[in-house]
């Protein structure tokens, strides 16, 4: 049976709807990585709901490329957009449907898995037997996404997902070693601001010298983050990743050999919006702001939490302070 890990979820409200905006943002997260299956007592219908959902995002990204005016990241976004309007939704087994990209099946069926699937959101229950059968068609380090926190899982030796974020934590560690040989610290670039033109172009002449080493190393970085994603991380992470992205990005395009988009792929990406339920947050802000309002009813008003980012929040914080 392959090695494969388990990742145990629940959305903030019951309903088809609820959970497949939660599947599809997970799912857009790991999209790159191959197939997924969802596994549900009513696939037509969630597959239905999912794609809805699946086009929302869709949108969302269309409307971040149009706000930017970064090369890199309309590139990225160009891309990203195109690969999300091919993806192949589908209620038919994989051997009725061998080119679909996410499979919606039901318990009884997952005797028959895709090949290359790396993520299975399990939504209803499945028997002992019918897990072990659905993990031995899986690849290595595939992820199992449970929403019904069932204890078969740890029966059939599922390992917890943090085992993967912990081994992204060494691959960094491993790449950051190999960029500081050569004198290249990305914490200084990203201190300087990761648009410093200067420090890029120094750190990019210096591992052009060395790109076969260095893309060998960013491969193995990128494959660690893939697969350990979503996952939440820290703003000063995201920046550094970022410009590791975009170096390893611009070393293979000035290198001899096939050309792709693969590192773009991880660049700019904050997997906090796709790993909690956005509806949820602002409820819980919501309550926070009707409580401050009873503690201290002098203050004007507050707007709604959408807008707290300017104006009458500035000047309510600084009452307060």
């Amino acid at each position: 049976m392959a090695r494969c890990y388990l990742e145990s979820r629940k959305t903030a409200a019951r309903g088809t709807e609820s959970i497949a905006a939660d599947c599809m943002r997970h799912l857009y997260s790991r999209q790159h990585l191959g197939r997924a299956v969802v596994i549900s007592n009513s696939p037509i219908p969630m597959l239905s709901a999912a794609r809805k959902q699946w086009l929302k995002i869709t949108r969302a990204m269309q409307k971040q490329r149009s706000s930017t005016l970064n090369a890199d990241k309309i590139l990225k976004y160009t891309h990203l957009i195109t690969s999300m309007q091919r993806l192949r939704f589908s209620a038919k087994s994989p051997i009725q449907s061998p080119d679909a990209d996410v499979y919606f099946l039901s318990p009884s069926e997952v005797a028959v898995m895709p090949i290359q699937c790396w993520t299975v959101y399990v939504l209803d229950e499945l028997d002992d037997a019918s897990a072990q059968a659905m993990l031995r068609l899986l690849p290595v380090e595939s992820l199992v996404v449970d929403y019904g926190h069932a204890a078969l899982w740890e029966r059939v030796g599922l390992l917890p997902k943090k085992l993967l974020e912990e081994r992204l934590t060494q691959e960094w560690q491993h790449a950051e070693s190999f960029l500081e040989r050569y004198d290249i610290h990305i914490s200084e670039i990203v201190s300087q601001d990761m648009r410093t033109v200067e420090a890029m172009d120094d750190a990019l002449d210096m591992l052009l010298t060395v790109s076969h080493k260095f893309l060998q190393v960013a491969l193995q970085f990128q494959r660690a983050l893939e697969i350990a994603r979503p996952m939440r991380l820290s703003r000063e992470a995201r920046a550094k990743y970022d410009i590791f992205a975009l170096l390893a990005h611009r070393v293979q395009a000035l290198s001899p050999g096939a050309f792709t988009q693969q590192f773009l792929e991880v660049y700019n990406e904050d997997d906090t919006f796709f790993l909690y339920d956005r509806a949820r947050e602002l409820a819980r802000r919501g309550r926070t702001s009707a409580a401050l309002q009873s503690l201290f009813p002098f203050l004007p008003s507050l707007p709604p939490m959408s807008k707290c980012l300017s104006g009458p929040c500035v000047a309510i914080g600084a009452t307060l302070a």
